[in-house]
């Protein structure tokens, strides 16, 4: 595939993945798909798992990127994710704060799937937005 149709399929991949449609998002990934997450490496199923448990937790969600870079097999994503805290996540009962985050994105795709995925969303500022960490002070 070219870069441009990989980057293509990481679209689709992203806009399935904040419309929290699991039939899309298993469309586009591998059987022996792997996420690489804060939380530590998982398969396919467990990232789904994951994928849901943000849609559960966050409503009128999106995603913007920003830039989308692809050379040979990867993708990467640099973006902006947002949502309102609208049901129970990690514990904690919905506060309805909008919050905001950065996140970079990598994807290494073969044969038109997606194979290998890195994620980072900056969890500090989500976590700071939502109340459950003091914001800094300034001096």
């Amino acid at each position: 595939m070219s870069t441009e149709q990989n980057k293509t399929l990481v679209r689709r991949f992203l806009d399935a993945s904040i419309a929290s449609d699991s039939s899309a998002l298993r469309e586009r990934l591998a059987s022996d798909f792997m996420a690489h997450i804060p939380s530590g490496p998982t398969n396919r199923e467990g990232f789904l798992q994951h994928n849901s448990v943000f849609a559960t937790a966050f409503s009128d969600k999106q995603f913007i990127v920003e830039d989308l870079i692809a050379e040979g097999d990867k993708v990467v994503a640099r973006a902006t994710w947002r949502g309102v805290h609208s049901a129970a996540f990690q514990g904690l009962p919905p506060t309805g704060k909008q919050i905001s985050i950065g996140a970079t994105i990598i994807e290494r795709i073969r044969d038109g799937k997606l194979v290998e995925h890195w994620s980072l969303f900056d969890s500090l500022a989500m976590m700071q937005q939502l109340g459950l960490v003091p914001a800094p002070q300034p001096s």
